[in-house]
């Protein structure tokens, strides 16, 4: 009899307790104030902030819950809390400039207002209004970054390293688009048609990014499918004027010609998110031998499995082309004539395929990333003796998860890292290999106005027999002074292993010979950094002011040494490139940055003014750095033409840039511009007997301060409808003379006249 009421009891207990919960059932669409639906939003518990579902391709969700209300959470919108009977959900987004989306610093979104360590942001807008051939141009107008020979240099952390491995992690997507042999920036493979905005991080990066971002990191966020498809194509042609000086006119009174072609379209049809791209470019350039023909193709597949949380996809580009390089001119009057009237043609084929997954499961998230990167170059430099065609195939894999607890205003990311690189080429004597694989750990932690976040990795890189590893720390601070007040400070270290092409490239560029340096020793830095940020507004223009003060030190600086290295025999006696461990670097300096923006009706106005100084110093001008073809003992301040105050090779010390862009109902008006002061050292080779002989004019160039220049840009367009839209942009305004670096000199005045045509089915 008693357990039959206890059995009678319990399933009553049990009734009460089934008819005392509910179950709330939340279904609708997720749009922004465009009525474009927003693909992958979130639908988040309220206390416990756990993921309980995402929408999907057209903006839908539906869950089941037994909470009486949740939040919508999507990247770049104001949060929205929801009841079950919100079916309609229209998102706001954030437009402030402080609380600018950025996703480089950690890996994963955040406001630019609480970074730890300083960013820049290049915005869509900038990028179509100024028409690039490939997206070094658009990096190059930043403030406190250069490309020089294809190669980017934050603050001054890098001089010239022609072919060498990059100090700045170059990323599309958060995957890393360097070369695997050289360690190059590949701009021209990148897909400036599907671009969505750039981030620079200024400083070492390592711990999140690896080997190459002991300078910085350049990331390259590309535009995902939306349900309401996007159409542009963008068709440009111009001219490089005639330079000033009549020596400089190669081809006489023939002006060089650019034409660029972009095809762009996105959508979502059953559920796949599909994008097409094309680019088709002709560049006789400026210089001789030096030209860009290619053609390059993309598709990118995404698919949003909503009930599951789950995104996966794949990104593919092909790219053929064929191009000319140019080193070194013949003379300062003939500034524009490659040495010896020679150049290097190379026929180029690569392919990348880039598969991902990404899901979220409570209070993690997870992202594979994978990529196979090939590269096939047929190179003819005139000589059927030397052969320096080359291929190389590598493979990246990086697995990463993040978890966090809102309540305490905890997150941790981590991830693994594995890259395999094989080249086979005469060029690189033979067939090598470099394998890398990496751990990293990064936590966060906020406390009312303060947060802090620190972190480690460690690497092993593995260069045929060659082993070595090393860990790398960095740690920041950020503190909110008040509302728009943002106060921050910054560690990091930086660790760089040398590039096949570093330790194993011999080859030649006309007269002038590359070696290799097989004892290369890899290079470690840190970055210090203490900075503000301060949002203001006046009227109706948001601005935020930036200001930072650095300093990078460097041990074991690789640097690219122009000198005697060969076989002592004429006519250039041994002369050509080496890179070389020059010693322990410092670079101490602070920026200035001011931007802002304002959006109206009819009037919408962008951009930005900046100065970076940099004091770069060799810390250990006379120590030992190598030997000459006649037994020479080298230092880096007998290699240098400039020995006052042992100011590093091929940097300024000075540099400013400013950008602005206004429209006014369908006219836009842009205008840029740079200033550089001179550069004061450089490789005492130039300017030395037998090179200078053989390479005239540098001295002279120096002499005349050809690399302290000021440039300004304008551009001027009209949109005839929302489908047709022309720009007309003109570059080196008044076609001034500069330098770029020794024996090179920049871009006369171009002119080019774009023409856009756009279906945007979100307007």
């Amino acid at each position: 009899m008693q357990k039959r009421l206890l059995i009678q009891a319990v399933l009553c207990l049990m009734t009460i307790i089934s008819f005392g919960q509910v179950t709330y059932t939340y279904s609708g669409k997720v749009t922004n104030e465009s009525n474009e639906a927003l693909v992958g939003a979130q639908l988040r518990l309220l206390v416990a902030n756990r993921v309980l579902g995402i929408t999907n391709v057209a903006g839908e969700f539906y869950v089941e819950t037994d909470e009486p209300s949740l939040k919508v959470v999507q990247i770049g919108y104001m949060d929205m809390q929801i009841m079950p009977e919100d079916s309609s959900i229209v998102m706001v987004e954030k437009s402030s400039l402080l609380n600018t989306i950025v996703v480089s610093e950690n890996k994963r979104s955040s406001e630019l207002k609480n970074a730890t360590i300083s960013i820049e942001i290049i915005s869509p807008d900038l990028i179509a209004n100024t028409a690039p051939t490939n997206l070094e141009e658009s990096i190059g107008r930043i403030n406190g970054v250069q490309v020089v020979d294809n190669q980017p240099t934050i603050r001054s952390g890098s001089g010239w390293s022609y072919g060498a491995g990059s100090r700045v992690q170059v990323l599309v997507d958060g995957v890393p688009i360097l070369s695997g042999d050289a360690g190059q920036p590949l701009w021209n493979f990148v897909p400036t048609e599907g671009v969505d905005g750039v981030e620079i991080i200024k400083g070492a990066s390592s711990v999140v990014y690896g080997s190459s971002a002991l300078n910085g990191v350049i990331n390259i966020k590309t535009r995902k499918p939306t349900e309401k498809p996007f159409t542009q194509v963008n068709t440009s042609v111009g001219f490089y004027d005639l330079p000033q000086r009549k020596a400089l006119r190669y081809r006489g009174n023939k002006r060089s010609s650019v034409s660029n072609i972009t095809a762009y379209h996105t959508g979502i049809y059953n559920g796949l998110g599909v994008t097409l791209g094309l680019n088709a470019l002709n560049d006789e350039s400026y210089k001789m031998s030096d030209y860009d023909k290619r053609v390059r193709g993309t598709l990118g597949l995404r698919k949003v499995v909503a009930n599951k949380n789950l995104i996966y996809g794949l990104n593919a580009t092909y790219q053929q082309g064929k191009s000319g390089s140019f080193l070194l001119w013949e003379s300062y009057d003939l500034g524009y004539t490659a040495l010896d009237s020679g150049g290097t043609d190379n026929k180029v084929n690569r392919l990348s395929i880039d598969p991902y997954i990404k899901w979220v499961k409570g209070k993690f998230s997870h992202s594979l990333n994978a990529r196979y990167l090939g590269i096939n170059n047929d190179v003819d430099n005139g000589d059927p003796t030397i052969d320096q065609s080359n291929n190389s195939d590598l493979i990246y894999a990086e697995y990463q998860s993040s978890f966090s607890l809102p309540k305490k205003n905890f997150g941790a990311i981590g991830g693994l890292v594995a890259i395999n690189t094989e080249t086979k080429s005469p060029l690189y004597n033979g067939t090598q290999e470099a394998i890398n694989y990496a751990a990293y750990l990064q936590l966060e932690k906020r406390w009312n106005r303060l947060s802090a976040s620190g972190g480690a990795r460690y690497e092993q890189f593995v260069l045929n027999e060659r082993s070595e590893g090393k860990p790398v720390f960095r740690a920041g601070l950020n503190y909110a002074a008040a509302q728009y007040t943002f106060l921050r400070a910054s560690f990091g270290q930086g660790y760089r292993f040398p590039s096949i092409a570093e330790s194993y490239i011999t080859t030649k560029v006309g007269p002038v010979s590359i070696y290799p340096n097989p004892t290369l020793e890899s290079e470690t830095g840190t970055n210090l950094e203490i900075g503000i940020k301060q949002g203001f507004k006046i009227g109706k223009i948001q601005f935020l002011a930036d200001l930072a003060v650095f300093q990078m030190t460097f041990e074991n600086m690789m640097e690219f040494t122009f000198g005697q290295w060969g076989t002592v025999a004429p006519p250039l006696y041994g002369v050509g490139f080496i890179t070389l461990n020059t010693g322990k670097t410092s670079v101490r300096g602070s920026e200035v940055n001011l931007s802002f923006q304002r959006k109206s009706k009819n009037i919408k106005i962008q951009g930005f003014v900046g100065y970076t100084y940099a004091d770069s110093r060799a810390l250990e001008p006379a120590k030992a750095i190598g030997v000459d073809n006649i037994n020479k003992q080298l230092t880096y301040r007998n290699t240098s033409s400039d020995t006052t105050d042992d100011v590093l090779k091929y940097r300024p010390t000075h540099l400013a840039k400013a950008d602005v862009m206004v429209g006014y109902k369908n006219w836009t008006f842009g205008l840029g511009g740079t200033y550089q002061s001179a550069v004061q050292n450089v490789d005492l080779a130039f300017v030395k007997w037998p090179i200078s002989d053989y390479v005239p004019g540098v001295q002279e160039s120096v002499d005349k301060e050809l690399t302290a220049y000021t440039l300004f840009n304008a551009r001027i367009g009209y949109a005839f409808s929302k489908t047709w839209k022309t720009n007309l942009l003109v570059s080196n305004i008044s076609n001034s003379e500069y330098a770029i670096r020794p024996a090179d000199l920049g871009s006369p005045r171009t002119v080019r006249l774009q023409v856009t045509y756009t279906i945007d089915k979100a307007k």
